[in-house]
């Protein structure tokens, strides 16, 4: 057929294609679609920002003219130059000076000059070298000024050119023609070269000292994904002459031998003196490279769509968001860049920009351990890839094109390069459900703004973001999918990576990316200050003879930018930020905080010769002047060469002062990452994203996102179903519109290649399926469809009723148990919500889950259910020896027996005084608190304009200095109806002796108010009449506008992007059990210690045996006696037991899944907890792994990351912990813990700033500690499990092919961990980067199957060891240097550079480790055992001093090889609370948990199975349905189905007196 022909036949296909979907739109009735409401945004644009825009194709194009004409020497097209010619190598924007920006944007001064940058090749000269030019004004030029000498000090020589892409395509007709031609029969016989079907990769820097430029470059096979074929043949050109005639082969790499070139390769294999390794021929497609789906698609993936469209706007280079505007461009060199950055008006940052990506590689071959890209040299910007919708951003994100000049005159169009969209995160910013003094709900969905772009530089893809919050933070962030670099596997390379295919060694190498930010806090001039905390050791006030260790804010002005650098594996001031000379409303300075979240490898040794150039690696952070001459941290020029760089980023640390100056924070975040084979195909983003979060630091009054417009709020008292009170019950009516999706489009091959015959007769194949799918929709279709239909999925794992054996109790098995109770005992029995202390009660009772070994045989062993039974907690307060015992009750659901296990598990009863506070207890004391305020009525009423009926109290705890004490501190504060009393103290204090049973005993013994102690109220009262007390006068609030309340500040608004599901879940629960993509998970709610789950599997392997929180502890300071005694273990007052109902579209996404827990506490009736537990997919508008080729084939492939979420929301009364476990399709696993609520406070007064930051008129938010510690039982290919560890090192080695030189390089260290003391790492010392439970088998590869734990986390220091009180919160302690006598070392130090060599394994065997020193561990790992369940006991916090659990006893160097075992990870952060924390503490960078990763687990990614994977080539028409299902989606859109609004959250609570914190 000729091309004429089938252009004309497809022509008509696609006319008959137009007319069927005309019928289609036009027959029945279709639902409503979402009507766009452009936003009106707050800061209007006036076109001032395009100062800072890239430059146009126009532009562009008048500069090359220019140059042409002005410049009196011939210029090549540097797309056809040879290094000899002339060439415009690249035209950028040259932006004005700073000061002049702000002249124009602030001062009304004059628009600066446009001007353009031009960096030109001069190599057909005397003296070759790089110049570069400004040439202005634009748009049309008539100066030209030469500025390198002004830049860098004389002209650049013309050896540290960036390579150009026709110089790599003149060095592939080199190999072409002079380098293969001369080893014939072994590129014919052993490579099978047949003149196309070998790719090379170029390696970097490219010698060993100033002016060379010899490089290595890699051979693989020439099929999709070719990175990871090596075929073992590496040549080292040298390509430093002008004349390419002259350039050789320097030397040749087969194998693990060297050989002086390729004739000398040529002729060892004819003679037979060289080992052959023969590669199997890969298919063209890549094999196990390959990107192409390996399953069909199935449901559709969950969408979000914008119901009355954008909330943001978009002109040109300006986007303005709620109360966000900034400018952007893409610099061709260095990326995506941001300027005039303001919130609410206020500039706060001047500019954000990335300045380089740098990847170290080490291998046993050489172009790998040679290999230091520095991406800023290939052009971070230039290869910007053009972004797909629906998987690197949302489908309905708006996309800029970006235009460049580069390596050619022609002006290029990255079309798509860049995508700003608006994206519900799934959770909320902030929350609060209160059930005290009043019941509400406040919160506010988490939507950000998200800019976008993915810069594909050879292998690798970076996912550059920078979101902006509802809150005034900005968070950049980066992550690192596509394809990892390989070297042939030979010798010893496991020494430099793992084994990932049959010849391929995928090489260890760190990433670390360096951005430049110019904050301008409160204007040009700021200060560094850095906040943080130590322990004091203090005598108590009201007890003197006792000693307290309370938290101490220090505070220090960093001067100087020595002070200033923070080393890359140095510790960082947990709170460090710029600072304004303008003060809050509180006196406080105006900052923004930075917050670095980094996983680093070690940086190259200071001793390379080629460190300098790279010396920005040194820092995690550095501070130096902002200096017009300083504009980069680095250069394009350091590539080629490093060894003379032309900026060294150390000579800006120079020890200028930094006080009251003009700033700029250079931060360097990265990772070490190890290949295994789930990075085959691709590398995923999952815990490979790094960056830093920029947060307002007592900048504001309050929190600004109190003005959202998405703020929620209701009452009991309000019907919170009505639309004016609650905008999200109106989403049923005002989003359930039919989404409009527009046509899928992709340009990323536009101009790459012609269309042939072929190509067109695919599309006119696929054009005719389409016409025919057309026609039988036609003809089987009746009216079109309205809401979307639920497809209910299949699933993978049949749930046949085995998870029940981990399942909750049901509300009938609770009753059976405490009926049984009463009628078994023999002993009266008091409803526990009626109980005085010295009665007997049932406290709680909850499943009793059976041996692990039981629970085995009969899930994988055939053997019977094991018994279900329950296990019961018992107060016997009316004995003659009062105590705690605890039954196991069953079997159930009709209770035969029980038997107590009090001594079982304890070693003896539980002593009466340990027992938690009830509520009922709370309700006695806070009578007593009524009753002894009216002794003070004079006092209250000048104090606080109370009578003492209106005021809240809130509990400490622990409760007293020593075992058998129980006296609380209660603060008192303002209650008002609404609002969170908890920041409105008003300087009372109260001591309340409450041991005794007999509550008439009960009295306070102390009285704090204002800095002074009392023994009674009445002593206060006496001492306020006879005018010897200083009153602090605080008015009582009037109404709901008060510090403390969550009520909107403003009207609701458009509706924000909202998730729904076309075709219905695609995960299935029944009963406990949940299922999703390869999936399976039991879940439940423990009263105490909240969601547990069980008998995780994937792909129907179990992975963990259990994944349960165990503990939450916060620890705080003060200069009043409440706050510096309290150490919250909020496992005591009941984690399960206060997760409360969820709202939807806040907690959770609206349409998620809702289950209701049943549980009994502190009474004889099941409680039920409704819609307490959500589970949802949730998109996350990221690619969870991708590439775009445009070398060799043009092609793209990617996965959006979508994943699984299980949630509960615990109130322990002040706080909201937001729980998730998420799952995700490369079968890792994510536990995350967020914090919000009301921040708890106390009364502002002498020096209680060194305790925290005055956020109120009389406010003192107190800092504190949050430390959250979780079970793993993971059982990696079984039980029998060992711990390995991996780190890196670097070795200095002479070069093998250039002995005269030498290099450092990476290198792999490992390390088996055998005993529970090496495994056991303390709160402050780094983990090994790569910690992994192995299984006993290996993969495909021969590595040991294994899981990786990584820890996410900015804990503040551990409570002193010589604190009477640690070894209740121990979660572990240890030595950090010393080992008893018989240990023949101190333990390692991971982390240090040595010798490759045996990895030196420092053990303390068959001895204790010594605790001079105590450390909470942010791991430990342990062997299982039954007697050891829970790190912890509720019955800790109120003896903490001899504490029922001690985790420390669990760590007795028992052997963890082979062993059933279990890691304990304690993750936290210090909060210093500031003005933003009022009226809430937001979730924004209050986010800690940890990864379990595969590493090596499976032979390759298992999310290659992923129906929801995308692939298209330049063969294959991207915007058909049937090559790309992301074409189908605006055919599929359908209206979302969204359910009526309902809260039960206030059902059957009631509101006693204030009862304390419970």
């Amino acid at each position: 057929m000729h091309m004429k022909t089938a252009l004309v036949l497809l022509v008509l296909a696609f006319a008959t294609i137009f007319a069927l979907v005309c019928v289609l739109l036009t027959r029945g009735r279709a639902p409503g679609t979402c009507q766009h409401q452009p936003p009106e945004p707050e800061v209007p644009e006036d076109g001032r920002s395009l100062v800072f825009a890239d430059l146009t194709p126009e532009e562009l194009a008048q500069v090359v003219r220019y140059l042409q004409g002005s410049l009196g020497v011939p210029l090549v097209d540097a797309s056809r130059a040879k290094p000899s010619d002339n060439c415009i190598a690249s035209v950028d924007v040259q932006l004005p000076a700073k000061a002049e920006v702000l002249r124009f944007l602030d001062g009304g001064g004059a628009r600066p000059p446009r001007e353009a940058l031009a960096v030109l090749y001069f190599g057909d000269q005397a003296d070759p070298n790089v110049t570069e030019y400004v040439v202005g004004p634009l748009p049309v030029p008539t100066y030209h000024r030469d500025v390198t000498v002004q830049k860098y000090g004389g002209k650049v020589p013309y050896h540290r050119r960036p390579t150009l892409a026709v110089e790599y395509q003149q060095i592939a007709g080199f190999f072409k023609s002079r380098v293969f031609p001369a080893a014939p029969s072994f590129m014919r016989q052993v490579m099978e070269y047949d003149g196309t079907s070998l790719a090379a990769v170029t390696a970097a820097p490219r010698g060993f000292q100033s002016g060379d430029r010899a490089t290595w470059y890699v051979l693989f096979q020439n099929v999709s994904g070719f990175f990871l074929h090596p075929v073992g043949l590496e040549v080292l050109v040298d390509h430093g002459s002008l004349d390419i005639g002259q350039w050789a082969v320097s030397r040749v790499f087969y194998n693990g031998q060297y050989y002086r070139d390729m004739a000398q390769l040529e002729s060892a294999y004819v003679q037979g003196r060289i080992s052959v390794e023969k590669v199997r021929k890969a298919p063209p497609d890549g094999d196990f490279s390959s990107m192409r789906p390996r399953a069909p698609w199935a449901a559709m993936f969950p969408l979000q769509y914008e119901p009355q469209g954008p909330r943001y706007s978009l002109r040109k280079n300006h986007v303005a968001f709620q109360a966000w505007s900034f400018a952007f461009g893409m610099s061709v060199k260095t990326g995506l860049q941001l300027f005039d950055i303001r919130y609410k008006g206020e500039r706060v940052v001047y500019e954000l920009s990335v300045q380089e990506a740098l990847s170290v590689y080490g291998s046993n071959c050489p172009g790998g351990m040679s290999t230091r890209y520095m991406d800023g040299s290939f052009g971070i910007g230039r290869y910007s890839s053009p972004l797909v919708r629906g998987v690197d951003c949302p489908y309905l994100a708006s996309y800029v094109d970006v235009h460049y000049l580069a390596h050619s005159q022609d002006i290029r169009t990255i079309k798509n390069a860049l995508c700003v969209f608006e994206q519900n995160l799934g959770s909320p910013l902030r929350r609060h459900f209160s059930n005290l003094q009043s019941l509400y709900y406040g919160g506010l969905v988490n939507s950000a703004l998200v800019l976008r772009s993915i810069t594909t530089v050879g292998n690798y893809d970076y996912v550059w973001d920078f979101i902006f919050y509802q809150n005034g933070a900005i968070e950049a962030k980066v992550q690192a999918t596509g394809y990892t670099s390989s070297s042939f596997f030979h010798g010893d390379g496991l020494w430099y990576g793992n084994r990932v295919g049959e010849h391929t060694l995928g090489t260890i190498h760190t990433h670390s990316v360096n951005y430049k930010v110019d904050l301008d806090v409160g204007g040009v001039k700021n200060s560094l200050v850095a906040h943080d905390m130590a322990f004091e050791m203090a005598r108590a006030p009201w007890n003197p003879e006792q000693q307290i260790e309370r938290p101490r804010l220090t505070k220090r002005v960093l001067d100087t930018e020595d002070q200033a650098a923070f080393r890359l594996q140095s510790k960082i001031p947990r709170y460090i930020y710029f600072a304004a000379n303008s003060k809050n409303k509180w006196g406080h300075q105006r900052g923004y905080r930075i917050q670095i979240v980094s996983f680093a490898g070690d940086h190259v040794p200071e001793a390379s010769s080629m460190e300098r150039a790279i010396s920005w690696a040194r820092y995690k952070l550095a501070v130096t002047r902002r200096k017009e001459e300083e504009p980069t941290s680095t250069s394009i020029y350091n590539q080629n060469d490093p060894w003379t760089p032309t900026v060294a980023f150390a000579d800006f640390i120079d020890n200028e002062t930094i006080t009251n100056e003009d700033l700029v924070a250079w931060i360097t975040a990265g990772f070490l990452h190890i290949p295994h084979s789930e990075d085959i195909p691709n590398t995923a983003t999952v815990g490979n994203s790094v960056g830093f979060l920029l947060r307002p630091y007592n900048y504001y009054d309050l929190d600004p996102s109190i003005y959202s417009h998405d703020g929620i709020f209701f009452t009991s008292e309000q019907d919170f179903t009505a639309c004016e009170v609650n905008p999200i019950a109106c989403l049923p009516k005002t989003a359930s519109c039919l989404p409009n999706f527009p046509p899928f489009t992709y340009d990323g091959f536009k101009n790459t290649t012609a269309m042939n015959v072929k190509t067109a007769l695919i599309l006119l194949l696929l054009a005719l399926a389409t016409i025919f799918a057309l026609v039988c929709v036609l003809l089987t279709r009746g009216r079109a469809p309205g809401t979307c239909q639920h497809q209910p999925p299949e699933p993978e794992v049949p749930e046949d009723g085995r998870s029940l054996v981990f399942a909750d109790l049901t509300p009938e098995e609770l009753a059976q148990v405490v009926r049984y109770l009463q009628g078994s005992l023999g002993v009266p029995l008091v409803d526990a919500s009626r109980a005085k202390p010295s009665d007997n009660c049932i406290a709680s009772v909850d499943v009793q889950l059976p041996a692990k070994a039981e629970v085995l045989r009969f899930l994988d062993g055939g053997g019977a259910r094991p018994p279900r039974e329950a296990l019961a907690v018992l107060y016997f307060g009316d004995q003659a020896d009062p105590n705690v015992t605890e039954y196991v009750v069953g079997p159930l659901p009709v209770p035969t027996y029980h038997r107590d296990v009090t001594v079982q598990k304890y070693g003896g009863k539980v002593p009466y005084h340990r027992r938690p506070v009830t509520g009922v207890e709370y309700v006695a004391i806070s009578a007593l608190i009524q009753h002894e305020l009216r002794k003070a009525p004079r006092f209250l009423a000048v104090c606080c304009a109370s009578d003492g009926t209106d005021l809240a109290v809130l509990t400490t705890a622990p409760r007293g200095f020593k075992s058998g004490d129980r006296s609380s501190w209660f603060v008192l504060f303002h209650a008002v109806v609404g609002t969170g009393y908890y920041v409105l103290p008003i300087g009372l204090e109260v001591l309340v002796e409450h041991g005794e049973l007999d509550i008439s005993l009960w009295y306070l013994s102390q009285v704090f108010y204002n800095g002074r102690y009392f023994s009674s109220m009445a002593e206060l009262e006496g001492t306020f009449v006879a005018g010897l007390l200083e009153v602090i006068q605080v008015e009582k609030p009037q109404d709901a506008t008060v510090m403390g309340s969550m009520r909107p500040r403003r009207p609701p608004g458009a509706p924000g992007p909202l998730q729904y599901e076309p075709q219905g879940p695609r995960y299935s629960i029944r009963d406990n059990h949940v299922t999703f993509q390869g999936w399976s998970i039991a879940f439940g709610m423990n009263p105490n210690t909240g969601p547990r789950l069980f008998d995780i599997r994937y792909r129907r392997e179990r992975i963990i045996y259990e994944l349960s929180l165990q503990e939450a502890l916060a620890l705080y300071g003060s200069n009043c006696p409440g706050g510096m005694s309290t150490r919250y273990l909020d496992g005591s007052f009941g984690i399960g037991r206060f997760a409360y109902e969820l709202v939807r579209g806040v907690d959770c996404p609206y349409t998620a899944t809702y289950v209701d827990r049943h549980y009994l506490a502190e009474s004889d009736v099941p409680r039920t907890n409704q819609n307490s537990l959500c589970i949802f997919e949730h998109d996350a508008a990221l690619p969870l792994r991708r590439h775009f080729s445009d070398m060799q084939s043009l092609y793209y492939g990617g996965l959006r990351k979508s994943v699984l979420v299980i949630r509960a929301v615990s109130t322990l009364i002040n706080y909201d912990y937001v729980w998730d476990f998420m799952f995700h399709s490369n079968g890792a696993v994510e536990v995350r813990v967020h914090a919000t609520g009301y921040i708890s406070s106390s009364f502002f007064h002498g020096e209680g700033t060194n305790y925290g930051n005055k956020v109120g008129p009389h406010t003192l938010g107190t800092m504190h500690l949050h430390h959250i510690h979780y079970k793993v039982d993971l059982d990696i290919d079984g039980q029998l499990n060992s711990l390995e560890a991996q780190d890196m090192g670097y070795e200095k080695l002479k070069a093998p092919w250039s002995l005269q030189n030498s290099l450092e390089r990476p290198f792999l260290r490992r390390d088996r961990l055998e005993r529970e003391n090496e495994a056991a790492f303390p709160l402050d010392a780094p983990l090994p980067r790569y910690l992994s439970f192995t299984g006993p088998k290996p993969n495909r590869w021969g590595h040991a199957r294994s899981y990786r734990l990584q820890v996410v986390s900015s804990p503040g220091k551990h409570l002193p060891n010589s604190s009477p009180m640690e070894r209740a919160v121990s979660w572990g302690r240890r030595s950090t240097e010393l080992c008893l006598p018989g240990a023949a070392k101190p333990p390692r130090r991971w982390g240090c550079s040595q010798p490759r060599g045996p990895i030196p394994v420092w053990r303390c065997l068959g001895a204790r480790m010594s605790p001079p020193f105590s450390h909470r561990y942010k791991l430990a790992v342990t062997r299982r055992k039954e007697e050891e369940p829970t790190s912890t006991s509720v019955y800790n916090q109120n003896d903490p001093w001899t504490p029922t659990v001690a985790f420390a006893d669990f760590i007795d160097n028992e052997t963890i090889t082979n062993e059933d075992l279990v890691a304990w990870i304690s993750v936290g952060f210090l909060h210093v609370p500031h003005a933003e924390d009022i009226p809430n503490t937001v979730t924004v960078g209050n986010s800690v948990g940890f990864f379990l990763r595969p590493y090596n687990y499976f032979d390759e990614d298992p999310s290659v199975d992923s129906p929801d994977s995308t692939y298209f080539s330049s063969e294959r028409e991207a915007e058909a349905c049937g090559t790309n299902p992301l074409a189908c989606l605006p055919a599929a859109a359908c209206a979302p189905h969204l359910p009526p609004f309902r809260y039960g959250g206030f059902l059957n609570i009631s509101l006693p007196p204030p009862p304390g914190r419970l």
